[in-house]
Formats: C-alpha cells, structure tokens, sequence
C-alpha cells in the first residue's frame, strides 16, 4: 500500500491550483459569513425558543436595607449617604436583569418559571426546561457594594444546563451582554458618585452597572461556527476531489495495470483512503490555524481543550477518508458523469443537513431533527458542545457515533470496491 499512497500524495501535491482554491476560498467564506451574519449565532431571532427557570436566592429589599445599614456604620456624611442610598434605590441590581430578561423581545424566545432550586434541578434532569439562571444570596447587597462602594468581589449569575444547544448559548450570551453593560457602566457610576455629591447634583445611576462573572457553557461566536463549519465542508470535497482523480486513472487504465501486478484491489482503496485522510487533516488544520491567529478564535483556552478538539479534527478527517474510499467505489462502479453527480448532489444534501452552509436552527424543524444523523452535522454538533462545555462525556458519546459512521462507510467502500476482473 505503501507505494500507492506516496502515488496519490504526490497526484494531490502536484495539484497546486486544487490545494490553493481548497484553502483560500473557505478562508474567504469565513471572514465573509462571519462579519456579515454575526447575529446568525450570537443573537439569532426569534425563532429560537428555550424554557428556563429563574431561581432567585437573594432578597432585594433586605438588601436595599442591609446597604443603608452599611452607609450609617461607616460614618459616612448624610448627604453623601443620601446620595449613594437614592443611587441604590434607583437601580437595583436583580430589578435590572428581571426587566431585561422578561422584555418583550427576551420573552419572545425565552418562557421564565420562577421555581425553588430543587425543583428547578429536577425539571432540569426531566427534560421540562433547558437551563436555570441563579441569583446567589446577598446578591443585591455585593453588587452595590462593588459598584457604589468598591469593595469585594461583586456576585455571580450562575447559568445551569445539561444541554449545550445553540438555544442555550444564546441565553448565555443574553446575559453576558448584560453583565458586560454592567461592568462598563458601574466604572462610571462609582466615578460620578463623588462629584455628584461634590456638586450638590442629582445623580443619576446608568441603567445597568455592577462587577459580575458568568458560570456556565461558553458563548459559540460566529467566527468559531463558520470556521468549523465550512472547513468541515470543504474537507468533504477533499474526499469529492480523490475520486475524480481516480476517474484519470481509470480512464487510463492505471488499476488494470496494478491488478497486472499483482497487487490486491484493496490496496488500492487502502492507499486512496489514508492520502484521502492525510490531505484532509492537512486542510482543515491549516484552515482552523490560520482562522484562530488570524481572527483569536480560541483565546485563553487550555491544553484540554485542544487535545480534545484535536481528537474530534481526527474523527472528521476519518469521516473525510471514509467518504473518498466510497467515492472512489462509486466511480469505478458507474458512470463517471453520474457518480460525480451522484457525489455532488449528496455533499450538497448532508451539507446543509449538517449545518454547513448555515446554522442548523433557522432550517425547518423537520430538517433540525435529521442535523445529528449525518456524519458532519453528528460532528458539528460535537465540536459546538466541546467548544461551550469542554465535556469529555459528550466528546467521547460524539466520537462513538462517528466511528460508526467510519465503519459503516468504510465497510459500504469496501463492499462496492470492484473486484478482480469485475471492472
């Protein structure tokens, strides 16, 4: 086999213009979909619907008090005491993000229940909501502590969710939005604190403010999505463009020479398929590398997570190779018009199944159901809940249907892969 695969790298490596439009035009097609269509995936509309639960541990009004306490206790001037409370009062913190997330706009992707924790985690476990959104204990009191105060750590939105959906990525992101808008916002209004009170003006508190942090899955931007779907894409056209390759020697009667040789049949499809896979990885990494430096697609993440992203590379590179040894089959089986046609029109199919050429959620419901029944889409599904989660649990569950799907392909290739004299 050793001989055919040096003979398919280097019929591939010789292709420069084919390797030069593989790599440029999804390098392209990303920077385009990714500044064109941003909202596509952090702020998609409102087709999107999620139940979520809203747990509310802390209470404002024992917290407004708790604050006023604390100004008295601190010796503070009345009039700069006054100030800070009339600040307070204005704007409460979990007032701001019930207005925000129970908004007309919210509301129209998002149905709030207000629960206890346990029963918010039971209906979490049975499948009746998607996530909960937790406010901790005394959260009123540290927010406008940090924010009018400067002192301590703020409070943190917990985001809850056993299931890393793009619903759910949006609903992080909402609030994320929300959180940043606070930080921003708090630097000014504990600046203006002083001179509103040195002024003897009224002070107005800008209507979100405050230091949070967010727990939970990660937000998918639209750059990670693009990138990972249309290199996938044009990773499975590495395995369209192995067997067209395969139809010149075909044509020129290069397999009846091997079989003259000596050589099996399979060997053939063996070499095919591993320069299938080596071509493949060779694309999709350099489309990943040059997109993360280029646009910092994944900055700050660990070393796990990119051992487990490289892992899942692998598993899509293998789908890459299985395919290019069934299309390498189909061609030496059929007519070579057809089974191009054949190959295009199915790419085209699990392309926009899988999510490929646009995100899955604005597909019909009908189309959504089939998007983890193809190999690409069972792999962008993957990557997605990696990338938000880093969760080995569901990398390998991934990696389980993929090889599966490797199997079932390479077993399907090497079933219609014709044998001696049947060409």
């Amino acid at each position: 086999m050793r001989a055919f695969l040096k003979k398919d790298v280097l019929v591939y490596w010789r292709d420069r213009k084919q390797n030069i439009f593989s790599l440029v035009i999804p390098l392209i097609l990303i920077v385009v979909l990714g500044l064109l269509l941003p909202n596509w995936i952090e702020n998609p509309t409102s087709t999107l619907q999620l139940k979520a639960a809203m747990v509310v541990h802390d209470n404002e009004a024992a917290g407004l008090e708790q604050f006023q306490s604390s100004l008295k206790s601190r010796g503070l001037p009345d009039e700069e005491a006054a100030v800070l409370f009339e600040l307070a009062a204005l704007s409460p913190p979990v007032s701001l993000l019930n207005d925000m997330l129970k908004s007309d706009q919210i509301v129209s992707m998002v149905e709030w229940v207000e629960l206890d924790e346990e029963a918010a985690l039971r209906r979490l476990q049975s499948g009746e909501i998607q996530a909960i959104v937790t406010l901790p204990e005394d959260f009123t009191l540290h927010i406008l502590n940090k924010t009018l105060l400067d002192e301590g750590n703020g409070a943190a939105i917990s985001l809850t969710s056993d299931d890393p959906s793009i619903e759910v990525g949006v609903l992080q992101g909402i609030i994320e939005g929300f959180t940043q808008q606070f930080n921003a916002s708090s630097a000014i209004a504990h600046a203006g604190t002083h001179s509103a009170v040195t002024l003897n003006q009224e002070a107005v508190l800008p209507s979100i403010g405050g230091v949070e942090t967010i727990e939970g899955v990660r937000v998918l931007t639209s750059f990670q999505y693009f990138t990972l779907a249309v290199g996938a894409m044009f990773a499975m056209y590495v395995a369209a463009n192995s067997a067209n390759k395969a139809i010149t020697e075909k044509r020129e009667h290069v397999f009846q020479r091997i079989l003259l040789s000596g050589s099996h049949p399979l060997t053939y499809l063996a070499g095919k398929i591993v320069a299938t896979l080596m071509m493949s990885l060779l694309q999709l990494t350099l489309v990943i590398l040059i997109c993360h430096f280029v646009l910092d697609l994944f900055p700050g993440y660990s070393l796990e997570f990119w051992l487990g992203f490289s892992l899942l590379m692998m598993m899509m590179c293998l789908i890459v190779a299985a395919l290019g040894g069934l299309f390498t089959a189909a061609m030496f089986r059929m007519n070579a018009n057809t089974a191009n046609a054949i190959i295009q029109a199915l790419l085209l199919i699990i392309g926009v199944i899988g999510g490929n050429f646009a995100p899955i959620y604005i597909l019909p419901d009908a189309v959504q159901q089939l998007w983890e029944w193809t190999p690409n889409g069972l792999w962008l599904s993957t990557m997605i809940q990696w990338i938000q989660q880093e969760s080995w649990e569901a990398a390998i569950n991934g990696m389980l249907g993929l090889s599966a799907f490797i199997i079932a392909i390479i077993a399907l290739s090497v079933w219609t892969f014709p044998k001696r004299g049947r060409i």
